[in-house]
């Protein structure tokens, strides 16, 4: 192997290194580990129950009536 077929890959592998590094960076920065946990408090909460997820001791007006 001669050294203008070394050319081309080791380009490609440098830019393929300095993308991985951005990549990796901006998904481990402090802006985006805020980013993640705003979206996770201000998603709507999923429950797949199909009961009340909290029962209150309170009587209500009907419950007094019976």
């Amino acid at each position: 192997m001669n050294f203008d077929n070394l050319i081309g890959p080791a380009i490609l592998g440098v830019m393929a290194v300095t993308g991985g590094v951005l990549i990796v960076r901006h998904f481990f920065s402090a802006e985006a580990r805020w980013e993640r946990r705003r979206r996770r408090s201000n998603t709507r909460i999923s429950s797949t129950a199909k009961r009340p997820m909290v029962k209150l001791s309170v009587r209500t007006k009907k419950e007094r009536n019976k």
